[in-house]
């Protein structure tokens, strides 16, 4: 009673400091949001290919950082190992490309697949076709929507023309839009009819993957193919790796200040109550009370704001995560039980470590300052 009396006697405060926790509420939110969001982004593609195995060149990590280049030809040898379903090629890689209307040149990833099989290529197409013949091309929503696109369009890839035929949704990979295209059009523009990047390699039965890995390996060496094979969930973790390395310096120490922010706030507020209030503490010694029920009036005075705080940053961040897309597409931040409960579990910090400063003071208010007085 004595807390919420002392906490809504100055609404136009407790409003200031639940405005100041929300906001920090809400930037701890968003910048986790962030990278959860880059790491779906950065693996979006992987999750989505039918793929078990990804076999590269010896020594591949991820698709962004490392060349993969190996024989064409070998899928039949890849597909008698027992075990294997399906093997399909796949030829991709980041290269420039002219833009339509502006003449701009943009870095986007090429993929090369089979359409007839569809491993590889768009899983969720929001405008157009999936259906790719030679010449076309199915481009990112957030490449077609930040360049003005339509379909129809051409895209200029050095001496090669693409038409734009389909537009796919969730393939922004954190600094890459994918383009689509067949394995043959992917072929001619890196000039490279005798390579693929990777194998794909569908599996089927009970056999243990190790087995299948060992016996493909085996088999392409005798052939002189030196070749790296990652299952699917292991090639998933490098993406997120490169991701963790890369981001994760950065993020992390704004989640940091964004969490001292919030926990100064409220430690400026109640420290201003108890300072405020000193008398009236004084009293309630004077006529008995044990420091211990005026920590408890404090820590329910920093419950109330760090719980009004939380409620108010999970409404910002609400809204912020359905509005910062339509500004700026490219940006994803995905809320999850994650994100909510790491930010709850900080938002509880605060409120534990905020109160600790004005109790220490109020621990050593005399009885006698009333009678003094």
């Amino acid at each position: 009673m004595i807390a919420r009396e002392n906490l809504f006697h100055d609404r136009g405060r407790l409003a200031m400091s639940v405005a100041g926790v929300a906001l920090s509420v809400t930037l701890v939110i968003i910048l986790l949001g962030v990278y959860y969001g880059m790491t779906t982004l950065g693996t979006n593609y992987i999750v989505h290919t039918d793929a078990d195995l990804w076999v590269g060149q010896e020594g591949i990590h991820d698709l962004w950082h490392t060349y993969s280049l190996i024989p064409r030809g070998l899928s039949d040898e890849i597909k008698s190992v027992d075990g294997v379903k399906g093997v399909h090629e796949l030829i991709g890689r980041a290269v420039q490309i002219e833009v339509p209307n502006t003449g701009a040149r943009k870095t986007v990833y090429i993929v090369g697949f089979d359409p007839a099989s569809g491993i590889g290529g768009p899983w969720d197409i929001v405008k157009g076709t999936r259906e790719l013949q030679r010449g076309e091309a199915v481009v990112d929503q957030v490449f077609f929507t930040r360049n003005n696109l339509k379909l129809g369009q051409t895209l200029k890839i050095g001496d090669k023309e693409l038409k734009i035929v389909g537009v796919s949704k969730g393939t922004f990979a954190v600094v890459y839009p994918y383009i689509f295209v067949t394995t043959e059009d992917a072929a001619e523009i890196f000039g490279t009819t005798q390579y693929v990047n990777y194998y794909l390699v569908q599996l089927f039965g009970d056999r243990p993957a190790d087995e299948v890995i060992s016996d493909i390996t085996e088999r392409l060496a005798e052939r002189g193919v030196a070749v790296e094979i990652l299952t699917k969930e292991r090639f998933i973790q490098n993406h997120k790796d490169v991701i963790n390395e890369s981001f994760n310096s950065i993020l992390f120490p704004l989640v940091f200040i964004g969490f001292i922010i919030g926990a100064a706030v409220i430690g400026l507020t109640l420290y201003t109550m108890t300072m405020e209030k000193m008398r009236e503490y004084a009293i309630l010694k004077a006529i008995g009370a044990q420091n211990s029920f005026l920590r408890r009036i404090v820590f329910e005075q920093a419950a109330i704001i760090t719980m009004l705080g939380f409620i108010a940053g999970i409404g910002l961040s609400l809204l912020a995560t359905a509005l910062v897309p339509r500004f700026a597409p490219e940006f994803f931040v995905e809320m999850n039980p994650t994100t909510v409960g790491v930010t709850f579990a900080a938002v509880l910090l605060m409120g534990l470590t905020a109160p600790l400063i004005p109790i220490r003071r109020l621990n050593r208010v005399d009885p006698v300052v009333v009678f003094n007085a």
